[in-house]
C-alpha cells in the first residue's frame, strides 16, 4: 500500500470523473479545483460527455482562468463504457500509471478499476444524510462506494467527546420530529393504509440515465418490477409503503410505477410530501420496517430506531442490525420483535459523519488532503461544528424564554 501523502507537500493531485454531472461540478469539483491548483498540480481525466455525465465546452469554459490545470477527455468510441466496466481498462489503468499522480479523487460508479491507481484513491460521495440533512454540496471522502454506518475505531474518551458535541443538535431534533400520539392512526386513515399489519417502508432507488451506481443494486430493477416482487412476497402480512426518488419524479416516467402500484393490492405509493416533511423522513417515524438497498435512507432507520432490511453487496456496519434476508425480517417485524438499530452507535455515527467525516468544498478552512492523511481527527470537530451551527443555526438557537 501507498505512503499517505503530506498535506503540507506539493502533491501531483488527478481528478478522475466519469460519472460527473454539471450539478457536481459546479457545486463539488470546481470549487476544489480552484483551492487544490493554489498549491499543487492538477490533473483532470474525464471522459467527453454522454448521458449527462462527463466533461464539456460548460466545464471547460469555467475553468478557462486556470491555465495551471491539465485536461484529458477521452472521447474515443468507447468512453460511454467508463462509467461502468471500460472496455480499456488497461489502458486506462496504463495511463494513470505514466501519469504517476500522488493522490487520485475518483466521481465514479466504477470502483474496481480505480483500485488498480497508484497513489492514494478516495472516491467522492454524496454527503447529504436525513434528518440533519445539510446542504447538498457536502460530500463524503471514501474508500468504498455505500459502505452503511462505520466508524473510525476510537478511544471511549474521543466517542463520548463525540456525542457529547452534538448532543444539543441531536436531543433538539429528536424533540422536534417526535410524532404526537394519534398521529399515526390519522395519517394512516387519510391514506387509506390498513393499521391491522405492520408497515414496511421502501424509498425507491434514484433511476435517472446519470447514475451508473445502480449497476451495483442486487435488487430487481427496475423499480416499478421491485415493487410488484415485493409486494407478492410480502402478500397481506404487511404493508408496503413506497416513496419515489426526487429525481426520479423530476426526471423518470412514473407511469411504470403507478401501474404496478394499482395492480397491487397491500402497496401504497407516497405522496412527495407528508405536511411539511419530505415524504420517506415524514413515515420513517411510523414505519415497523425499512427496506434500503444502498439508499442513504438508511440514516432515517438508524435516527428513528426503524428495523432495516437491506440487499446490498457493500458493507453494512454491526450496530445497524440490519438484516440481509427478507423472510426472517418479516417474520421478526410481525411479530414485533425485529432487531433494531443501536440508539447509542447511532448518535455515535452522526456526530462521526457530520464532524469528523462530512466536506464542504466552499469552506475554505477544510482541506481535503488532511482526509487522507487523517481520516480520523479530533482537532476537526471543533470547526466542524462550528460549520454546522452556521449551516443549521435552528438546531442550536436557545429556545426562547416564556414572558411575564
Amino acid at each position: 500500500m501507498p505512503p499517505l501523502p503530506q498535506p503540507e507537500q506539493r502533491q501531483r493531485i488527478l481528478f478522475y470523473l466519469p460519472m460527473v454531472t454539471n450539478w457536481w461540478f459546479v457545486h463539488i469539483i470546481e470549487p476544489m479545483l480552484r483551492r487544490l491548483t493554489t498549491a499543487h498540480e492538477v490533473h483532470v481525466l474525464a471522459p467527453a460527455l454522454w448521458c449527462g455525465t462527463g466533461i464539456g465546452p460548460e466545464e471547460l469554459a469555467r475553468c478557462a482562468d486556470l491555465p495551471e490545470l491539465r485536461w484529458y477527455i477521452m472521447d474515443g468510441p468507447d468512453h460511454p463504457s467508463t462509467r461502468t466496466v471500460p472496455e480499456d481498462a488497461e489502458g486506462l489503468i496504463g495511463f494513470v500509471r505514466d501519469l504517476a499522480p500522488d493522490v487520485v479523487l475518483c466521481r465514479t460508479a466504477d470502483h474496481e478499476t480505480v483500485r488498480h491507481f497508484p497513489g492514494t484513491v478516495r472516491l467522492l460521495m454524496e454527503g447529504r444524510y436525513e434528518p440533519f440533512a445539510p446542504p447538498p454540496r457536502w460530500i463524503l471522502i471514501t474508500e468504498r462506494p455505500h459502505d452503511h454506518g462505520l466508524l473510525a475505531e476510537m478511544t471511549p474518551a474521543e466517542a463520548d467527546r463525540l456525542r457529547a458535541l452534538l448532543a444539543p443538535a441531536w436531543d433538539r431534533l429528536q424533540r422536534s420530529l417526535a410524532p404526537e400520539a394519534e398521529e399515526r392512526s390519522a395519517l394512516f386513515a387519510r391514506l387509506c393504509i390498513p393499521q391491522d399489519r405492520p408497515l414496511l417502508l421502501l424509498p425507491l432507488e434514484c433511476e435517472t440515465e446519470d447514475n451508473f451506481f445502480a449497476m451495483h443494486r442486487l435488487d430487481i430493477k427496475p423499480n416499478a418490477a421491485l415493487v410488484r416482487a415485493l409486494s407478492a412476497r410480502l402478500g397481506d402480512r404487511c404493508t408496503l409503503a413506497i416513496t419515489n426518488h426526487p429525481l426520479n419524479d423530476a426526471h423518470v416516467d412514473a407511469a411504470p410505477l403507478i401501474e404496478a402500484v394499482g395492480d397491487c393490492d397491500n402497496v401504497v405509493l407516497l405522496p412527495p410530501r407528508i405536511g411539511m416533511l419530505p415524504a420517506t423522513l415524514a413515515m420513517a417515524r411510523h414505519a415497523d420496517g425499512m427496506l434500503v438497498g444502498d439508499s442513504k435512507t438508511f440514516a432515517l432507520a438508524a435516527f428513528f430506531g426503524v428495523p432495516i432490511h437491506r440487499h446490498s453487496r457493500f458493507e453494512s456496519s454491526a450496530w445497524l442490525n440490519a438484516y440481509t434476508a427478507l423472510d426472517p425480517f418479516v417474520a421478526d417485524v410481525t411479530a414485533g420483535a425485529a432487531r433494531r438499530p443501536d440508539a447509542e452507535a447511532a448518535r455515535l455515527w452522526f456526530a462521526h459523519y457530520l464532524l469528523n467525516d462530512a466536506f464542504d468544498p466552499l469552506d475554505s478552512m477544510d482541506d481535503p488532503l488532511s482526509r487522507l492523511t487523517r481520516p480520523f481527527d479530533p482537532a476537526r470537530w471543533g470547526p466542524s461544528l462550528a460549520r454546522l451551527e452556521r449551516t443549521l443555526p435552528a438546531l442550536f438557537a436557545e429556545p426562547a424564554q416564556a414572558s411575564g
